[in-house]
């Protein structure tokens, strides 16, 4: 094997060259993190610069809008109430299916709300998400004037089809007719019931919307900032409950209220300096799209007319009725109007 002979002045410059190639890189990345260092640690005194979380997240992008709303339903859409179930002696004053002219709609309101909005990074400010918070709305469910609140649902019950005179009891009913006189129409058999119209208060439901638009600003640099915004919305209901007193007489009747999605269309405008952090606003949302379906079960009333009482008990029937299941479907389509003074972190 051949023998390399090297003499030391050659092995000591060997030696510095690699010393030198290894320690090179590590010098000039020590002289760039020197560099660096102001703009992380910054001053003399070693305190951290004001670029943290705050500066990249939330200055000049994170924006409240405390504000008083006023949720407008006067343009909701809603069904006629359709009974279903309807069994005997109910059967004797409605039937199964709509009740023409009797329909819902549900009372406006104002309400404190916050909104909460997010200027999207690297858009200039141009557009933003944003999304209104506050407590669970208290959405009262009342009657639209006509048959479901000046009139009864069931006024009269015709009483011909059971005389027929085919049997001993059906003379006794046919008896107890007679008795009746003048109360009962020959001609048709009615009785008058002693339902009375169920009223304006019919019940009330918790609801907490749950929305989000994504806003267009064309402006943001102006002293007055248009905008418009579309998303979606929904409805999230719970704690429904009866309150209407006819319905309520002989027992609490079951009520379920949907939740349910719908569409947002927003369009306001910002006043103020876009430097500065306060500004006024005004805001308009409209909810669409969103079908809210009641169900009322085990529906119960009393009647209030002593003769009809008694001659239903002759069949084994008192004066508490069961009249079945009801059905309603309101169409959501409210404003939201809002106005109040905002702040731009």
């Amino acid at each position: 094997m051949p023998v390399i002979n090297v003499r030391p002045a050659a092995w000591a410059i060997a030696l510095c060259l690699v010393a030198i190639a290894g320690m090179g890189p590590h010098r000039i990345a020590r002289a760039g993190d020197e560099e660096v260092a102001p703009s992380i640690g910054g001053g003399d005194g070693g305190e951290p610069s004001n670029d943290g979380f705050y500066d990249r997240f939330i200055q000049d992008r994170l924006y409240l809008k405390p504000a008083v709303s006023y949720l407008d339903f006067s343009a909701l859409k809603s069904t006629e109430l359709t009974l279903s179930g309807v069994e005997f002696p109910a059967s004797l004053a409605v039937d199964n299916g709509p009740i023409a002219g009797a329909k819902a709609t549900i009372a406006n309101q104002a309400i404190a709300t916050v909104g909460i909005g997010y200027n999207i990074p690297g858009t200039g400010r141009h557009l933003s998400l944003e999304t209104i918070i506050g407590k669970p709305i208290d959405i009262d469910f009342v009657s639209q004037p006509g048959a479901l609140r000046d009139r009864s649902l069931a006024p009269t019950a015709d009483l011909a089809n059971l005389v027929t005179g085919d049997s001993v009891l059906e003379q006794a009913l046919g008896q107890t007719l007679g008795d009746l006189g003048s109360a009962v129409n020959s001609a048709t058999g009615l009785l008058d019931t002693g339902i009375p119209p169920l009223g304006q208060e019919l019940g009330s439901v918790k609801s907490l919307p749950i929305m989000m638009t994504l806003t267009y600003h064309p402006f943001p640099d102006a002293f007055v900032r248009p905008y418009i915004g579309a998303g979606g919305v929904y409805l999230y209901n719970y704690n429904a409950k009866i309150s209407n007193d006819v319905l309520t007489e002989v027992s609490d009747p079951g009520f379920d209220v949907s939740s349910t999605p719908g569409y947002l269309l927003q369009a306001g405008v910002d006043v103020g300096s876009p430097q500065g952090g306060f500004f006024g606003f005004l805001d308009a949302r409209y909810i669409g799209g969103a079908t809210v379906k009641s169900h009322l079960s085990d529906v119960n009333v009393r009647l209030n007319n002593a003769a009809l009482a008694d001659t239903l008990g002759l069949l084994g029937y008192g004066g508490d009725i069961a009249v079945g299941d009801a059905d309603i479907e309101l169409e959501i389509n409210a404003m939201i109007y809002s106005a109040g003074v905002g702040y731009r972190f």
